[in-house]
């Protein structure tokens, strides 16, 4: 039924063992052809010819470039065909999936080219792996990776974070190809399962829960991995509905995925989908790029050769749900551990951000509603951010009349403030508590006497929430690290 079967574990070690043992490592075949990554190596280029004395160009070619190859002796025939990787013909030998190593695992998916419904999406993708690198990996007792594909969060999660990993995805193909993966990796503490979304919790509720979903609208759907629904977001949506009943408190969900705003943004549109227990999550939403419907259909059609009279019907849909923006990025959704407040928030991506970014969010937008604790934080204006100040000459005087800061660390933010903010920034050295600063500001007479304290701390938050400020106990990353991912919010 499928190309690879799921043999013995002797089997499984035989063939690892025989792949590092040809050096087909992620760090050679960089090497070898020049990339950062194995997501960033082009199929052509890993299919090129390939001198037959390097075994790892000759693996390239075989298992990420699915070219055929002559049989070699130095390469690992015996263990590829044993467990159905490759086909050996008359001479030379073809790949039945692709195997790659990536993040320190091998990873084994169909073929580039979809031809089927249920095809195993490939890994070794730049989308994926940015999914990977903004995912969460804080330390974590019960982790389910959704929609899982070929398992490589899961497996990700399960060798570095969590006590135990599952994968849950609804197609056989899928479950099969993580539980090859799996084998193949020797990871005891994962458990790859087959169902819709949650179906196969039978109860369980996690700590952490990532998804990469499909998310792209699609007018007429082809495949079970493209398509979201003629919006996108009927899957991601379900996702969200299932939180109340399977996300821990404390715990979070992350998500790759396309939304829409409509008559209200996205991520007010996600909390709405949480339904009676919204009052108990927080919502963040960080933005990778927009599309306008318009364009978007357009575009869509075209790419997957469809009839141009979808093009306006799919247009006429979007204005009928009142679509006016495709936003695409990153959702993070918490389960408060506490009685307090929980907040919705959206960002705008910069380029410094990184998933350590993302993590100081959660925890700093979280921490940002107790006003008290505020007032005793030392807050430090942070290098690197701008005030434009447009002056009007009035009465042979100039007259400061708006102020906008602007920053693009940790995000891409703006803000309409006042004169008096500049002398505030001025004052924020690190050395004040925010009530030293609002009685320094007064005793300038930059602010009347009779502000009160917490209205004054609350202004500070926003200044820190937006990056213009930064707090001691919550100090911003000193560089991105998204590799790395953000220690968990709990």
């Amino acid at each position: 039924m499928y190309p690879i079967r799921l043999g013995t574990d002797a089997e499984f070690a035989a063939l690892r063992e025989a792949l590092i043992a040809c050096d087909y490592t992620e760090t050679a075949i960089c090497s070898r052809f020049g990339v950062k990554s194995v997501s960033d190596l082009r199929v052509e280029d890993a299919a090129a010819e390939a001198d037959a004395s390097d075994p790892v160009r000759i693996l390239t070619r075989l298992l990420i470039g699915c070219a055929e190859v002559p049989l070699v002796d130095a390469l690992p025939v015996g263990p590829m065909e044993a467990l159905g990787v490759v086909r050996v013909e008359t001479g030379k030998m073809v790949s039945t999936v692709m195997l790659y190593p990536i993040r320190g695992l091998y990873i084994v998916s169909d073929r580039a080219q979809p031809t089927f419904d249920d095809i195993v999406y490939p890994a070794n993708i730049p989308n994926t792996e940015m999914f990977l690198d903004y995912a969460p990996i804080g330390p974590c007792d019960e982790y389910l990776d959704l929609c899982a594909g070929s398992g490589v969060a899961a497996l990700e999660a399960a060798r570095k974070c969590a006590r135990h990993a599952w994968a849950f995805d609804i197609t056989a193909r899928s479950t099969h190809f993580a539980e090859f993966n799996r084998r193949l990796n020797a990871i005891p503490n994962m458990t790859a399962a087959q169902g819709d979304l949650y179906d196969p919790a039978e109860g369980r509720t996690f700590d952490r829960i990532v998804a990469h979903p499909p998310y792209l609208p699609v007018f007429r759907p082809r495949f079970v991995f493209d398509s979201g629904g003629q919006d996108g977001e009927q899957i991601v949506r379900r996702i969200v509905e299932g939180l109340p009943k399977h996300l821990r408190p404390g715990g979070v969900l992350f998500a790759l995925t396309m939304g829409s705003d409509r008559e209200q943004p996205f991520e007010r549109r996600v909390r709405d989908w949480l339904g009676e227990s919204s009052d108990d999550f927080d919502v963040a939403f960080i933005v990778k790029a927009t599309a306008s419907p318009h364009d978007y259909a357009a575009d869509a059609v075209i790419k997957h050769r469809g009839s141009v009279e979808d093009i306006e019907a799919w247009r006429e849909l979007f204005i009928s749900w009142g679509v006016h923006t495709l936003p695409y990025g990153l959702v993070y959704i918490q389960r408060r551990a506490t009685d307090r407040p929980v907040f919705t928030v959206r960002r705008t991506a910069g380029p410094g951000t990184g998933a350590a970014e993302c993590g100081w969010l959660m925890a700093w937008a979280a921490a940002a509603y107790n006003a008290q604790k505020i007032l005793v934080t030392k807050p430090r204006a942070r290098g690197g951010i701008t005030l434009r100040t447009e002056h009007r000459f009035v009465d042979g005087q100039w007259s400061a009349e708006s102020c906008l800061l602007e920053t693009d660390y940790p995000f891409l933010a703006s803000m309409q403030t006042e004169s008096l903010t500049a002398l505030l920034l001025t004052l924020a050295d690190g050395s004040l508590t925010t009530v030293e600063l609002l009685k320094e500001l007064q005793l300038r007479d930059a602010l009347p006497a009779s502000i009160e304290p917490l209205d004054f701390a609350r202004v500070v938050a926003a200044l820190i929430t937006s990056g213009f400020l930064e707090s001691g106990e919550y100090k911003l990353p000193t560089s991105s690290s998204s590799a790395s991912g953000p220690e968990s919010t709990r």
